[in-house]
């Protein structure tokens, strides 16, 4: 049951990771029953996959430690690691004549606030499955905690999508977040405190979605129906406008949404714009990201900083500090007056949110994705994008277009390994000063980067 984030609700539970090995048997035994009905995965292809196989038998022969650094374009992600600990790497193994002494899995990390929105039984799956979970806006001690014990002295490697959130693009990677290079350096200081001669190891593993060409036709339907939701009638769409449709599409809804928040919130979001160019779709969506993500931060008393993810992150945590409330010991204590402001602050912390949940949505289009590559997959993530947008745009209306996901049909699934990239073989330049560890940590972080880039593969066109 979704919680009601308009009201004022006792502190979020941290549930530790408890792993259980019944639970996890049959989760294993569902995946790529889960990855075909309910994913709509027909075919999965893995590549390089004897990279894995060999860094999972040094890690059973006490040899290297290694975290896998996941890409994370969609939610079926974890479905898909499953799927390459559970079967392809076991397969992988006997093809090569490697036994492995355990059948393969890892630990992993995820969002704190995942139940919020899929319910209350990732509180007790995700820990039995390994899961740590983390507050993202927030330095969360006790998690690292649990991921350093975990990579240094768990049965089973860590797990984590350096991406943060979804992007929505399988075949863009997104900013990287710089924690799993740092906490790789912290976990080979780790090892070398203990006197252990362990490899601290990160693995890229590249994860992507790859829709059939026959759904073109669904394409230029979702198209058409974004157009007649915002009052726009045009002929119909041939494959020598379809591209131009959907830019001006995007133009449009940019446009409007951009002169909605200057009209309605130009005290709250005064930005300095350096876009002189009204034409200039990539810089438009990146001036009302900002703009939208002001409207928010003015109503947090929060100065802008970092990056938009970064800022993303230190809002849904102001608004978990005033929904989640650590300071009060007993709601159902409160006298009426004391709930009724708890209530309104909440209340408050959630629309202020809504604002941030759609700049979210906006920083991952991008405006010249489908144009470098127009294939059938890269038009129907940017569809699903501003779909997600308009969705929570239109979520109090009940009769809303866009209260379900178009189905573009099956997909395939394609995971890919990248070389293991070695921490410790930097460590000492690390430990040098300050000034090396984060320039250490920066170059290791643009490595995994660049592994996860290489990893792509052009889908379909």
């Amino acid at each position: 049951m979704a919680v009601d984030l308009t009201r004022v609700q006792p502190p979020l539970k941290v549930y530790p990771p408890k792993a259980n090995k019944f639970i996890l048997k049959i989760i294993r035994i569902l995946t790529p029953f889960w990855l075909r009905w309910q994913c709509g995965i027909k075919q999965i292809e893995t590549r390089y996959i004897d990279r894995l196989v060999e860094a999972t038998k040094k890690f059973q022969d006490g040899k290297a430690r290694y975290m896998l650094a996941f890409r994370h374009p969609t939610t079926d992600d974890p479905f898909a690691m499953l799927y390459l600990l559970a079967y392809a790497v076991p397969e992988e193994a006997r093809d090569m004549g490697i036994k492995l002494t355990t059948l393969p899995h890892s630990g992993f990390v995820y969002d704190r606030g995942i139940s919020l929105w899929a319910g209350d039984y990732v509180n007790w799956l995700f820990p039995a499955l390994g899961g740590i979970s983390i507050f993202r806006g927030k330095l969360d001690r006790l998690a690292l905690s649990w991921m350093r014990k975990q990579i240094t002295h768990g049965d089973v490697p860590l797990s984590m999508a350096p991406e943060g959130g979804t992007n929505g693009k399988s075949e863009t990677v997104a900013e990287l977040e710089p924690g799993i290079a740092q906490i790789g350096f912290w976990a080979a200081e780790d090892l070398l405190k203990e006197g252990r001669t362990e490899e601290m190891l990160i693995i890229p593993v590249g994860i992507q979605y790859e829709y059939s060409t026959q759904a073109w036709g669904k394409i230029d339907q979702t198209i058409i129906t974004i157009e007649k939701e915002c009052g726009i009638s045009k002929p119909a769409i041939t494959p020598d406008n379809r591209y131009q449709r959907l830019y001006d599409l995007g133009s449009y809804l940019v446009k409007w949404v951009s002169d909605y928040y200057k009209a309605f919130y130009g005290n709250y979001a005064k930005i300095n714009s350096e876009n002189t160019n009204p034409d200039n779709l990539a810089a438009n969506l990146e001036e009302l990201a900002d703009r939208i993500l002001s409207v928010a931060e003015m109503s947090f008393g929060i100065k802008a900083k970092g990056s938009p993810i970064d800022r993303c992150r230190r809002l849904e945590q102001a608004g978990w500090d005033r929904i989640f409330r650590n300071d009060i010991n007993d709601i159902e204590k409160l006298s009426g007056v004391e709930r009724g402001f708890a209530d309104q602050l909440a209340l408050e912390a959630s629309y202020s949110n809504w604002h941030m949940r759609i700049a979210e949505s906006i920083i991952g289009v991008t405006s010249d994705y489908v144009r470098q590559h127009p294939s059938p997959s890269r038009y129907i993530e940017v569809l699903k994008l501003m779909w997600s947008v308009l969705q929570r745009v239109t979520e109090r209306n009940q009769d809303s277009a866009f209260k379900e996901t178009p189905n573009f049909g099956d997909r395939k699934l394609t995971i890919s390994v990248a070389e293991p990239l070695s921490v410790s073989e930097h460590l000492a330049e690390y430990q040098s000063s300050r000034a090396a560890s984060k320039e250490c940590t920066r170059k290791l972080t643009e490595d995994i980067h660049r592994a996860m880039k290489d990893l792509v593969v052009p889908s379909a066109i």
